[in-house]
């Protein structure tokens, strides 16, 4: 009798940490989902999250580590992600492809949820959260170009202003812009002749540093004010915070999404 409840204390045992790990996960999940949703809707609204939301993921993400820490002896996967993510972030941020808040965005992400719990390349969650964002830009640019083809095949004249344009930024336009007969009143649309950097700006993936306030409230007001004609370009100030929040969601439950549509195809 005595050996049979030692036994089945062992197994007990053993079974606690996977219960207790796919329990913290499931928390850190939701710790790490909500102040990403209320980021999203302040970068889409305001194009600007204030630093009380990161603090609350550090807060949350130093508790769950010192929980992983305790109960299942994991630290080195932990630091490992978080420095790993952090540098990547630095270099998206410096290469001007993410802003501050993207890059904070992605590091709290990494210091909540360090390690995949679904299929992936990487071990690393916030690497996986990365590249499935990339994978949903890609997308966006798709349907963006399927838009223009659309309006073209209806007979709209999209290239009268584009003449002077090489091939590629032709196709970087088609990528990045919306063609529209007037410019909706928006802050996420601006007209491609009064984008302060069109060179920049008008890119496969929208460098981050958007100019100071001043500078877009003058060029909006210069576009409101100029008649369009037929139509215009109009560029969509994409916000990437919403789309790392979508690949949040799709990498804790799906994993890699570039498997799952390898597998499917």
């Amino acid at each position: 009798m005595t050996s049979h409840k030692n036994i089945g204390s062992k197994k007990a045992k053993k079974r606690f940490p996977k219960l207790f790990q796919t329990l913290l996960n499931y928390n850190a999940f939701i710790l790490c989902l909500v102040p990403l949703i209320f980021a999203s809707y302040r970068d889409w609204k305001r194009g600007a999250v204030e630093n009380r939301v990161w603090i609350i993921m550090i807060l949350c993400g130093l508790a769950i580590t010192v929980a992983r820490w305790i109960y299942t002896a994991e630290l080195l996967l932990p630091l490992f992600s978080i420095i790993i993510t952090f540098l990547v972030s630095l270099l998206l941020h410096v290469c001007k492809i993410f802003g501050g808040a993207d890059a904070k965005a992605l590091t709290c992400t990494a210091l909540i949820l360090p390690q995949n719990v679904s299929t992936s390349l990487t071990p690393i969650f916030a690497l996986t959260v990365l590249l499935n964002t990339f994978i949903l830009l890609g997308i966006l640019y798709t349907a963006i170009l399927g838009y223009n083809l659309t309006q073209y095949l209806k007979g709209n004249d999209l290239f009268s202003e584009l003449d002077s344009k090489s091939a590629w930024k032709k196709l970087v336009i088609l990528l990045t812009c919306i063609w529209l007969e007037k410019p909706p009143k928006s802050k996420r649309f601006h007209p491609l002749k009064h984008i302060p950097d069109s060179k920049t700006e008008a890119s496969p993936i929208f460098t981050r540093n958007r100019g100071s306030k001043e500078k877009m409230d003058s060029f909006k007001s210069k576009s409101n004010a100029q008649p369009y004609g037929k139509g215009v370009w109009v560029y969509f100030t994409k916000p990437l915070i919403p789309l790392i929040t979508l690949s949040v969601m799709l990498s804790f439950f799906q994993g890699d999404f570039l498997l799952f549509l390898i597998k499917f195809l």
